[in-house]
């Protein structure tokens, strides 16, 4: 070999190593699906958190709805209860509201008749008086309570007026006699109180009035003469 071809064959450059395209074309699509599932994890877990915070604060929202109609049942059953009990209450002072009603006569006839007796001491006064105190502490137990008169203040809420009476000893609007008395059973009015009112004292004539009137029967008597 003589020194020129030596020459030429190191001037030669040297060959490339061939590539196969068709494995670098299944290469490719590999990697793009591996990028496309990572991404689409991400996604699908992004999706469940926000899924489970949501279900979250439904759930928080649904208890909290729960407990408010637990509270308002609780307070309707409460509120239902003491009405219950109110009402039976009532019931049982109405059913000896109607024996009470009964009664308060023969108390008002023993009442008087012990007014017009002259002798107190007398046995048939004091047993009379006996049989009223008995029947009297019977319905205070009962919740029978009078109504104070005498001297208050007219009460429309406790008294009846029958009558306007001039008095010169009491205040207008001060009770100065019981008709009949009033009583309460269990804070409720069984029967008014019928009472006389004060209309206050009798007012005295002017005495302008009376010197007119002295005039004009005067002058009346002289035309007659």
């Amino acid at each position: 070999m003589t020194i020129e071809e030596t020459t030429e064959q190191d001037a030669q450059p040297e060959a490339e190593p061939e590539v196969n395209a068709e494995a670098t074309e299944e290469v490719t699509p590999v990697l793009e699906d591996e990028t496309e599932d990572a991404d689409a994890s991400e996604t699908t877990a992004e999706d469940e958190a926000d899924a489970t915070e949501f279900d979250l604060k439904k759930a928080s929202v649904e208890a909290e709805q729960l407990r408010d109609q637990l509270l308002r049942a609780r307070a309707e059953f409460d509120n239902y209860r003491k009405r219950t009990a109110k009402d039976m209450t009532r019931i049982r002072e109405t059913a000896a509201e109607d024996l009470i009603k009964s009664v308060l006569p023969a108390i008002d006839n023993l009442e008087r008749a012990l007014e017009h007796v002259e002798d107190k001491s007398d046995g048939l006064a004091q047993g009379v008086e006996m049989v009223l105190k008995q029947l009297c502490d019977a319905l205070a137990q009962k919740g029978l309570e009078p109504i104070l008169s005498l001297g208050e203040s007219f009460d429309p809420n406790v008294h009846e007026a029958l009558a306007q009476q001039p008095s010169d000893e009491a205040p207008e609007g001060t009770i100065i006699q019981e008709y009949q008395r009033g009583y309460t059973l269990g804070g409720f009015i069984l029967r008014p109180a019928q009472v006389i009112v004060s209309s206050g004292p009798v007012e005295a004539p002017d005495d302008d009035t009376t010197e007119t009137h002295t005039e004009e029967t005067t002058e009346t008597t002289e035309t007659t003469e």
